[in-house]
């Protein structure tokens, strides 16, 4: 354990971040740290790192601790070079090259009697050389710069040449390279393209030994991640396994917390219930039975009930349906000046179509969609729509629209189609999840994730059937992707969407479009599709042979997926018997508890409390079923 957190309390002002919340971090582990924005998770860093001190609590780290802290705004040192910058990581080790130079130089020239020192000197510096990496460092350089897109010609730029982004890509490489034994890292793969993505990945899987990182991407976590921490509710709570074993245990910790907290509530009124029966009575024996359970009413809490993304969804559905024959592309080409974009770009697009375009940055992705969207014209080529086909435009900082900061929900929806009623409107909303006083917010009160649905209501209020959204994940919250992803995958129109979302990709699209120097490349599929017809070409490409699995392995291999099949089958049928056991426990603790309620319960004092035994002994075994169906639920996720 290389740092403990306990009871940890931290506010800004009367905003609360942590609340007496307790967190470990072992050695080797690989955590994704997520949670909704403004919940805490930079100011966790801070806190490790003692930029900001804990208002109670204390946190503990191994006192050798070596911390590498890479922010979102990271930047590199503006003078030097790339090279001189990299290398500077390295200035022990070359320091300690130059004086073992110095000394090889020197040996001809010292009396005898002083070389068998020298020499004994010399061979102990060189031995510490080896063993810092003094032979290694350069590849190492080599290797990192490589991966982060930088090239050879790149190395001698200064750095105060290159981009915002470019720089906090540098900042990462030199992070990665001083080999920290935590690393700390907000949001690294801001300004990567997927093959750095992919390289950074690996690296983190293969060569850091612990870290912690921030991130939105849902699919680098899935790569890299042993361990998901989410800051909720200003404690921190944590699941072993990747982002999607992470949502599967956390839907069933929910679902039991849910029950947990409706048996809780309803015990709470039914106390209640019987507390006010019986000072209605108005006798001296119900008053103190009253008074004895407003005692034990007291010590119970009513719980807050909460709603988990998987019961929250809406539905996307377009006004008008278009034609099967959605777009015809042939032979687009675009350049801006001198600068080739794409050229001979040709495809069809079909009505259900779910296409997610990729590339790398700069290729012309947000171009291509605004040309269909006809926002810019192509330099040559032509585009064929079908008859009803409606396209409707996302964009990545959301010109498409205006409004102004005073305007509310309902206002901006009226400006969006002026023959809907406020009760129209109301429902159109409720749609996209805003109700009750939520309608009246005003534009400048939007979150990211609310701005997000407010767009795409407007598009389905437009005759919109043709979606074509750039980079809709960008600037909001995992659940609140997670629930437009859910609608954008049932989506009945047509939609194109840029984006560097792989997460996204894999969930919406069923077609890939990977816009090249070269050309257009098309696959069927989501992005896990993608990936793994690349890999197969590649293996076609370089006459690769796949390793010979022997019979006797199959048959072993074959043997051992039976029996863990037949496991998970026993571990199902097993929760589908606990889960009727507790519909029919529950319906019966309902039964006695409607009995409990009625005023003539307690004329026949021996059913009275043969009733009240038997409720008491339901109630334990309740808790009993529940707990076993956790366990075994559990036990079938991890198979």
């Amino acid at each position: 354990m290389i740092i403990t957190i306990e009871n940890l309390s931290f506010s800004y002002g009367i905003n609360t971040i942590f609340e007496n919340t307790s967190f470990a971090i072992d050695d080797n582990e690989k955590i994704g740290l997520i949670g909704s924005n403004g919940s805490g998770k930079s100011t966790l860093f801070k806190l490790i790192t003692g930029e900001l001190k804990p208002e109670g609590g204390n946190i503990h780290q191994r006192s050798d601790l070596k911390i590498g802290y890479l922010k979102q705004t990271a930047l590199s040192p503006e003078e030097g070079t790339l090279r001189d910058v990299m290398r500077s990581v390295f200035n022990p080790i070359i320091e300690l090259a130059a004086e073992i130079d110095k000394i090889r130089e020197s040996l001809d020239t010292l009396p005898m009697e002083e070389q068998m020192s020298a020499v004994q000197k010399l061979s102990d510096m060189e031995e510490d050389f080896v063993q810092r990496g003094g032979y290694e460092y350069p590849g190492r350089i080599r290797g990192v710069v490589k991966g982060l897109g930088f090239t050879d010609a790149d190395m001698e730029k200064p750095v105060s040449s290159f981009s915002g982004g470019q720089k906090t890509r540098i900042a990462l490489g030199t992070m990665l390279l001083q080999n920290p034994d935590l690393l700390l890292l907000d949001e690294p793969t801001n300004y990567l393209d997927f093959d750095t993505m992919a390289w950074l990945e690996n690296y983190l899987k293969n060569e850091a030994k612990t870290f912690i990182v921030i991130s939105h991407d849902r699919y680098f976590l899935n790569k890299i991640c042993t361990r998901i921490a989410e800051i909720e509710n200003h404690r921190i709570i944590s699941f072993k396994g990747d982002y999607t074993a992470y949502l599967s245990k956390k839907a069933k910790r929910d679902t039991a917390l849910k029950a947990k907290i409706k048996k809780n509530n309803q015990e709470i009124k039914r106390q209640q219930h019987i507390i006010d029966d019986l000072r209605s009575r108005h006798s001296i024996k119900s008053m103190k039975r009253a008074k004895s359970r407003e005692t034990k009413l007291e010590k119970m809490t009513t719980m807050r009930e909460f709603s988990s993304p998987e019961d929250i969804r809406f539905q996307l559905t377009p006004k008008i349906r278009s034609a099967d024959d959605v777009l015809k592309v042939d032979a687009l080409s675009k350049s801006f000046g001198d600068h080739l974009l794409f050229s001979d770009i040709s495809f069809d697009v079909f009505r259900g179509d779910r296409i997610g375009i990729i590339g790398p940055n700069g290729i012309g992705k947000t171009t291509l969609i605004k040309i269909l969207f006809r926002q810019i014209a192509s330099d040559s080529g032509k585009m064929i729509f079908g008859p009803k086909v409606y396209p409707g435009y996302y964009s990545q900082e959301g010109t498409e629209i205006t409004f102004s900061d005073s305007e509310t929900l309902i206002d901006i929806i009226r400006e969006g189609d002026i023959s809907l009623t406020d009760g129209e409107i109301r429902n159109l909303l409720a749609r996209f999840l805003f109700t009750g006083d939520d309608v009246f917010k005003n534009a400048s009160e939007l979150s990211g994730g609310e701005l997000a649905r407010v767009r795409l209501a407007l598009l389905m209020i437009s005759e919109a059937n043709f979606l074509l959204l750039d980079e809709p994940t960008n600037h909001i919250d995992i659940s609140t992707k997670e629930i437009i992803e859910d609608a954008l995958s049932s989506y009945d129109g047509t939609i194109i969407a840029v984006s560097h979302d792989r997460y996204f990709l894999n969930r919406v699209a069923n077609r890939i479009f990977c816009l090249t120097k070269d050309g257009l490349l098309q696959y069927e599929g989501n992005y896990d599709d993608y990936v793994e017809r690349k890999l197969s070409q590649a293996v076609e490409d370089n006459g690769t042979v796949k390793p010979h699995v022997t019979k006797t392995e199959m048959r072993k291999q074959k043997k051992e997926e039976k029996a863990e099949r037949v496991k998970k089958q026993n571990l199902k049928k097993q929760l589908k018997q606990l889960e009727k056991t507790i519909e029919q426990t529950d319906e019966r603790i309902a039964s006695i508890e409607n009995d409990m309620c009625q005023s003539d319960f307690y004329n026949d004092a021996d059913r009275a409390r043969a009733l009240t035994e038997e409720y008491d002994s339901l109630k334990i075994k309740s808790e009993e079923l529940l707990n076993e169906w956790e366990k075994t639920a559990l036990l079938i996720d991890e198979g």
